[in-house]
């Protein structure tokens, strides 16, 4: 944990290996088992390609910020600095093909989508004919949930290639918000996968927790995750969704989860609530408070209270 946050503030990171598994729906039914629970929370969406918690948070028209982040960079070519020698063309300065020639003009043209920003332009020019600034890459709002608690959402615009960084800028603003407002929980919805964004989720936190589902794919990305996870040292948990979808796959699973001693926090069985409360934008927790699945996340809730002895 960094010395600028609240050292009595609590980070979960809830993660999976892939896409699909259900990794969002259970963050937004613990956030509202946990805040029902009467844990002060803020719920954070870093999914920042995809973000979708602030719907299942009926969150529209509830906006008390909102501002853009300039986290990618680009390069500008710069037209009187330029000799027309092709050079940036025949000695392939780009290697990202962001770079093409104007024979009317006879000046190069910069592809602002194929742009990394690697500045290798910019260096190699002898006429310094290019520069690299700060573009736009995305916005981070502050919402109010239905059920009372903020929720900090990102959104990466086309054509940003960092959206690491746009995650990183989220999470300090939620850090903020958080600590503004004397939160003890911090809800982290991070991205699938094993990428930048994922990787600028699960830093610097107190926990993190793999959602898996009964399937090879599932486990095996998961695997890769986890992976991740413990380069930062950081204690995990396992939640398996759809625990009863295939037998072995889960016998495997738990078999896994006991060799390398990660604790299983709980698992969730096939339910057909879950299209009708994901069709309705409601968290499973709210669409059905007595049903299986809001009561198999309910002992979840109470085993992190208990985990990091919440009031």
């Amino acid at each position: 944990m960094s010395s600028d946050k609240n050292n009595e503030m609590v980070h979960i990171a809830i993660v999976s290996g892939k896409g699909g598994v259900g990794k969002t729906s259970i963050t937004a039914s613990l956030a509202c088992s946990l805040s029902e629970k009467d844990i002060d929370l803020l719920a954070a969406d870093t999914d920042v390609d995809a973000p979708n918690l602030a719907i299942l948070f009926q969150t529209t028209g509830k906006k008390k910020d909102e501002f853009k982040v300039k986290t990618t960079e680009k390069a500008k070519f710069l037209e009187k600095k330029c000799v027309h020698c092709r050079r940036c063309i025949d000695e392939e300065f780009c290697h990202f093909g962001a770079l093409s020639w104007d024979k009317g003009n006879k000046v190069p043209i910069v592809d602002q989508i194929a742009c990394e920003g690697c500045r290798a332009c910019n260096l190699l020019c002898p006429e310094e004919a290019f520069e690299i600034y700060p573009i736009e890459s995305g916005t981070v709002s502050h919402l109010v949930s239905e059920y009372g608690f903020p929720v900090i959402t990102g959104e990466t615009i086309l054509g940003a290639q960092t959206s690491g960084k746009l995650v990183t800028e989220m999470k300090k603003y939620a850090d903020k918000v958080a600590n503004d407002l004397k939160k003890e929980l911090v809800m982290i919805d991070g991205p699938p996968g094993i990428g930048c964004p994922v990787i600028a989720a699960v830093a610097d936190i107190d926990y993190a927790i793999v959602i898996i589902e009964p399937s090879k794919a599932a486990l095996h990305d998961a695997q890769r995750v986890m992976n991740v996870i413990k380069k930062f040292d950081t204690p995990m948990g396992v939640i398996i969704n759809k625990c009863d979808m295939w037998a072995e796959a889960l016998k495997e699973i738990k078999t896994f989860l006991r060799e390398e001693k990660i604790e299983l926090l709980g698992e969730i069985p096939l339910d057909d609530d879950w299209p009708y409360a994901i069709a309705e934008g409601l968290p499973i927790y709210q669409y059905k408070k007595n049903g299986t699945s809001a009561q198999k996340i309910s002992k979840i809730a109470e085993k992190l209270i208990n985990k990091f002895n919440f009031k």
